[in-house]
């Protein structure tokens, strides 16, 4: 009888890859199972630890990450949701070829979104939204505190999801909140540099400023060019 040696080489292949997903860093987030297995599963395939083609089995994730099979089903489907992967017909969740460059294609979406978002905002924020907002600059002033670069995250999180609040435009700012949850994931796989992070708070405040003043021209450039800054000192050529 012919052994299929494709298949066997290829399951091998596969409980090798997922072996090597990194559970341990989710857990510094107060997240549920779903979501770490989610955002872990996909840091491993950003990373290129898991290939295109790989099939991905639940139940030996679930058993890497010590948790039931249902977290990891649901993590499997939404990842096959976003198209991530895919679900085939005998329900075998496989990595889909090219996955591995998702979060720069969510970078270029915010290229195309967040210039005109911004230019939106501007003007239609509150003061005491922007009051908040320079708070957060103020104590995300580089090398001001230890935690400074945990401060300038956080800034930058807060400023591009108050532009998504405020672009007049519930449909537009859904679709930026959306490719915010995968941000997180950037900072999670490559840390940023201080020195990059220093470039884009100054390119945040620049921003800021222009949002304050409602200048939409000005704000839709600001954002044009910090976007295009972050693409071309990206830490790593899948991660931005």
């Amino acid at each position: 009888m012919k052994k299929n040696t494709g298949r066997v080489g290829a399951a091998v292949a596969s409980e090798n890859a997922v072996q090597a997903i990194d559970f341990g860093a989710a857990e510094k987030f107060d997240q549920t199972s779903v979501d770490r297995v989610y955002e872990q599963i996909l840091l491993a395939i950003v990373r290129g630890e898991l290939t295109g083609g790989t099939e991905l089995k639940s139940t030996q994730i679930a058993t890497r990450l010590s948790v039931s099979r249902t977290p990891v089903v649901q993590a499997l489907q939404r990842l096959a949701a976003d198209g991530i992967v895919r679900l085939e017909t005998n329900k075998r969740a496989v990595v889909r070829k090219g996955a591995e460059n998702w979060l720069v294609e969510i970078h270029e979406m915010r290229e195309l979104l967040e210039p005109h978002a911004a230019a939106q905002a501007a003007g239609n924020i509150p003061p005491a939204e922007i009051e908040h907002l320079e708070a957060m600059a103020a104590a995300a002033r580089p090398h001001a505190h230890d935690d400074w670069t945990t401060r300038a995250q956080e800034f930058d999180f807060a400023l591009h999801l108050t532009i998504a609040k405020y672009a007049r435009n519930y449909a537009l700012g859904e679709a930026i909140r959306k490719c915010w949850t995968f941000k997180r994931l950037s900072y999670l796989a490559v840390p940023e540099a201080p020195e990059s992070l220093e470039m884009g708070y100054g390119e945040h405040l620049a921003l800021l400023t222009a949002l304050k003043a409602g200048d939409a021209v000005t704000s839709r450039a600001a954002v044009t060019f910090h976007l295009r800054s972050a693409a071309n000192l990206r830490p790593a050529k899948t991660i931005v």
